[in-house]
């Protein structure tokens, strides 16, 4: 009896799965898939740009978070250019050095930064400086008066280096050096600030000819000099890397307008309609005892001159002989005209010197 009801079970799942199984369709009965195209997304490239530069950039935060250092070669009006570096430090401080080029006139600067969003502002109460705008975070252009980007051909951009550089500080100046005892100081001309001469082998020619030459020693004289100042406990120490010469006689230049010929270091800035290039430093200097000396860009020379009112006359001048082929011809030029020279004015902040009522050379107080 159980065996049969056992057989009538299994006959009966057998019947129910024969039942649910669906039928097999062929592969020729099959419907085809349905392809969707996928539409192809085209962008247009933006060519690259400066005003992509900075769109790109502006939905970063610019920080001055660390020391950095800014370089670049900026325009000029009347030279090749202006070698521009700019330290900015992380405590708000800032260092500029700003270099005429081929004009030998160096200008040091320090003060506090501000900055804006991305326009940077450079704060000293002596100098106006300009003012930047950061295109990227290694990217400074130049602002106009109005604040906004200067539109040019011509490079207004500083570059940031890969690691902050130093200042070089080294620069020429023009000042009064003394000697007391065993030490010396150096006041310089244009900012009245002193320093104390650091006693290194480069000052000690220097302090050697000033001991050596009876109209010097014992007192404050005019000298010509490269130099540099220290850091940190040093900042008031000069350093000289070069000294140029003594100018017994001179005196600083007034700081509006020379009003006498007489005991001021002028340079050559023009002779006739031509600039003379800064860095040769030819320059003259007319003393009370009616003679004058000077370095005319390659030798020293010196003279005996006459000046009655504003008429003038040089005698021949008395030259050392060395040949420098970079200043011949301007060293002729000036030679030339100085000696022929029939009136000296001085007019605002040049001196001029006329041939038959016409200008022929014009110089202006040296300030380094």
């Amino acid at each position: 009896m159980i065996k049969t009801r056992i057989a009538l079970c299994v006959l009966a799942s057998l019947l129910v799965s024969a039942c649910t199984t669906k039928p097999e369709v062929s592969s020729s009965e099959r419907l085809p898939a349905t392809i969707v195209p996928v539409e192809t997304l085209v962008v247009e490239e933006v060519p690259d740009s400066e005003v992509t530069q900075a769109l790109a950039t502006d939905f970063e935060m610019i920080f001055i978070d660390q020391d950095m250092s800014f370089i670049g070669t900026l325009p000029c009006a009347d030279c090749p250019g202006i070698a521009f570096h700019l330290n900015l430090y992380r405590d708000g401080r800032f260092e500029i050095r700003q270099e005429y080029l081929e004009r030998n006139d160096i200008l040091l600067v320090k003060g506090t930064w501000l900055l804006e969003q991305r326009t940077l502002h450079l704060m000293n109460q002596q100098h106006t400086l300009p003012t930047f705008q950061f295109v990227s975070n290694h990217r400074l252009t130049m602002l106009d008066m109005a604040g906004k980007p200067i539109v040019s051909s011509l490079n207004y951009h500083l570059d940031r280096a890969s690691r902050l550089q130093s200042i070089d500080t080294r620069r020429p100046m023009l000042g009064l050096y003394r000697v007391n005892g065993d030490s010396a100081s150096f006041t310089q001309c244009d900012s009245g600030e002193r320093y104390q001469v650091a006693m290194t082998q480069h000052h000690m020619p220097m302090l050697r000819n000033y001991r050596q030459d009876p109209q010097l020693s014992g007192k404050a004289v005019i000298a010509t000099l490269t130099g540099r100042l220290g850091n940190g406990n040093d900042s008031t120490t000069l350093f000289i890397d070069q000294f140029e010469q003594f100018w017994p006689g001179a005196n600083c230049p007034q700081r509006h307008a020379p009003t006498a010929v007489q005991g001021v270091v002028w340079r050559a800035e023009k002779i006739a309609d031509q600039y003379v290039p800064q860095h040769l430093n030819v320059r003259v200097l007319f003393r009370d005892n009616d003679t004058l000396y000077g370095f005319s860009g390659c030798n020293n020379f010196h003279a005996s001159y006459r000046q009655r009112a504003n008429t003038l006359q040089v005698s021949p001048l008395a030259m050392t002989r060395k040949f420098c082929e970079d200043s011949s011809r301007i060293e002729t030029a000036f030679t030339e005209r100085l000696q022929t020279a029939d009136r000296a004015e001085v007019n605002g902040n040049a001196l001029q010197l006329f041939k038959d009522n016409q200008v022929i050379m014009q110089l202006v107080p040296a300030a380094n």
